[in-house]
């Protein structure tokens, strides 16, 4: 994985074997918890939902963006992430229609927020045990959702999920949320094993009909 930084953001890029700048590929996004904040950018390598990522990135072909967050959440590196993703997606070999979002704990949190700010830009989203503002769901009604928590989860409330899952779907969109009986908070390693939540977050293309979301006003962020 290649160390960069954006705007004080530090971030590890990687691509998949083979890579040719004058194809299109698939973008995955990874936003990680709060184990890994404050830590070394090199912590970010050994961290378990970006090691399987990486295991998956070669027979899959897609190129993985993992930002760093070095102190406070997500919510506070709003601003510059955006950009961030904006940059990418402007790049030739990316096919911004195949542009796909995950995270967990805090990043799962930073899924929701960087979702429903930028909804257009996401052919998927897949959060995991986090959380969100349900009252701005609405604008997630045309993203694909797949959304993850442990039952036994005493870190970050399942009902969080739930409340999203939900906000999400009365409004008309497609939320699906999966529970784990026995998991507790660290059920990512679960999620990110699982070869078939990446058969389906990769899966989706960006709808032509998306819309921007409408002005939250930094309802999530300063």
């Amino acid at each position: 994985m290649q160390e960069k930084m954006f705007e004080g953001l530090e971030y590890l890029v990687s691509y998949p074997e083979g890579f040719q700048e004058e194809k299109k590929y698939p973008l995955v996004i990874i936003l990680h918890g709060a184990g890994t904040r404050g830590k070394p950018i090199d912590a970010l390598r050994n961290n378990p939902a970006v090691v399987n990522l990486l295991k998956r990135q070669d027979a899959r072909g897609y190129i993985l963006l993992a930002p760093h967050c070095k102190s406070g959440d997500w919510n506070e590196w709003m601003n510059i992430l955006i950009r961030l993703v904006e940059t990418y997606r402007e790049i030739p070999y990316i096919d911004e229609t195949r542009v796909h979002l995950t995270g967990n704990s805090m990043g799962g949190y930073g899924t929701w927020a960087l979702a429903t700010l930028r909804p257009d830009w996401f052919a998927s989203a897949m959060p995991v045990c986090g959380g969100g503002i349900a009252g701005f769901a609405k604008n997630l009604v045309n993203l694909p959702i797949r959304a993850f928590h442990g039952l036994c989860d005493k870190t970050v409330d399942p009902i969080e999920s739930l409340q999203m899952a939900k906000a999400v779907n009365l409004h008309g969109g497609h939320a699906e949320l999966i529970l784990f009986p026995d998991l507790a908070h660290n059920c990512w390693d679960t999620v990110f094993s699982d070869e078939k939540n990446y058969d389906w977050l990769l899966s989706f293309t960006t709808r032509p009909d998306k819309t921007e979301a409408e002005d939250l006003s930094g309802a999530y962020y300063g």
